[in-house]
């Protein structure tokens, strides 16, 4: 009988590997693009995707020099998608960091997106099946300016 049972448990063992191997493929779709703050590439930041009708997981990567990618191991979901950016653009300007640091210790100038303690906006966006989603974003922290 014991031959019985160790031939069960490999076949239960053969399944379950089965069933595993075949989860692993990847039904989500991949995102990439670029992130622009007033026309400027974002330093560095973090943009997420939420699903607009609610249902859905919510994804999101990280931001750096300007780029994202969102790669279809992350499960993203096809469909409408609220999007939220927050990013770092440095202004090219040194500044001194004052207490604690000793005196004449400068930094890299920052502007935060959105403004500190400011709730950003979501952006809408439309994701596609499959691995051509290229889109891009471009966030203001003033007035969008008009076409004249």
């Amino acid at each position: 009988m014991l031959g019985g049972y160790r031939l069960q448990m490999v076949r239960l063992g053969m399944f379950g590997l089965i069933a595993i191997i075949a989860g692993c493929g990847s039904n989500g779709a991949t995102v990439r693009g670029k992130v622009s703050l007033d026309g400027t590439p974002v330093a560095d930041g973090s943009i997420s995707f939420e699903s607009a009708d609610g249902n859905g997981p919510s994804v999101g990567t990280g931001i750096k020099d300007g780029h994202y990618e969102v790669p279809a191991a992350s499960q993203m979901t096809p469909g409408r998608k609220k999007v939220v950016i927050r990013g770092v653009l440095k202004t090219g300007r040194q500044i001194p960091t004052g207490p604690p640091a000793p005196p004449g210790t400068m930094v890299d100038e920052v502007i935060t997106y959105p403004a500190v303690g400011s709730v950003p906006d979501a952006i809408d966006a439309e994701i596609k099946p499959g691995e051509n989603n290229d889109v891009n974003f471009e966030v203001f922290l003033k007035a969008k300016p008009k076409n004249k």
